[in-house]
């Protein structure tokens, strides 16, 4: 079942909330990107119970996940191969609903926004029906930048 925006971000907003509700020391404390995107990952996988949500997830059914010339986006990449922190999509099958990339600080990365244009490209590769940008700022209300089609759809901060 494919879901609309309105419901996404709704589905979105729950998760975030358990997350300041459940695990806000994490945030708090500024603890690892990857350690937020995991405990985010499984608030969204309750509102998402007919999808997988996999975190930093390297496969596009059984080849390795990449773009073409990503690497070109930072001097501190070197490979165009790709972990996007958390996806909403089905395994075995082309079918990618959501892709989120996130910052536990207000810094942005702008090789992390590229991945969120390429990945909701209508004709790429990947064709995610949106991406999601969320920076978080310890336990602040975050910032979410949402991508469709390969470029920024909604901004809230």
């Amino acid at each position: 079942m494919k879901y609309e925006h309105e419901e996404i971000k709704k589905k979105v907003n729950i998760a975030i909330d358990l997350l300041f509700k459940n695990d806000s020391f994490i945030l708090e404390i500024n603890a690892n990107e990857r350690s937020i995107s995991h405990k985010l990952a499984e608030y969204i996988q309750t509102q998402f119970p007919e999808w997988h949500v996999d975190c930093e997830y390297n496969r596009k059914v059984k080849e390795t996940k990449r773009l073409e010339d990503i690497a070109e986006c930072s001097e501190q990449r070197t490979t165009d191969r790709i972990l996007p922190d958390i996806i909403v999509h089905h395994r075995s099958v082309d079918d990618n609903e959501l892709v989120i990339e996130i910052k536990p600080n207000k810094k942005n990365d702008p090789c992390d926004i590229e991945k969120l244009k390429l990945l909701t490209q209508k004709d790429g590769e990947y064709s995610y029906d949106f991406g999601l940008y969320i920076q978080f700022d310890k336990t602040k209300k975050p910032s979410l930048t949402w991508y469709k089609d390969g470029k920024e759809y909604v901004r809230t901060n």
